[in-house]
């Protein structure tokens, strides 16, 4: 593993002194790691809308990470009332599983 230097202001540094039940390297670590993730979202996104093919790294970090970039788009409109209209329907009521395949 490599280390980097952090440095911060004198305050917060007394701040973080007064909390060393924190690790605080784990702390940078997975705020480093989010920023990560947040910017390779956004290069493929970028991707997306621009049309660009995707390469087989961009797929694989895709389903790894359980993200795709049209999981960043808004429901259309209609789709959204289609859901409400069919929330508002009768419920379907069954006895056992099986009777939802007949």
């Amino acid at each position: 593993m490599s280390n980097i230097t952090l440095y911060v202001p004198e305050d917060l540094k007394k701040q973080m002194d007064s909390h060393d039940e924190v690790r605080w390297s784990e702390v940078a670590r997975k705020a480093i790691i989010e920023k990560i993730i947040q910017m390779r979202k956004l290069e493929l996104l970028r991707k997306y809308v621009e049309k660009e093919p995707f390469t087989d790294e961009d797929y694989a970090w895709m389903d790894e990470n359980d993200w795709h970039p049209v999981d960043e788009k808004e429901m259309k409109l209609s789709y959204i009332q289609d859901l409400k209209k069919r929330d508002k329907e009768k419920p379907i009521h069954v006895k056992n599983i099986k009777e939802l395949w007949e």
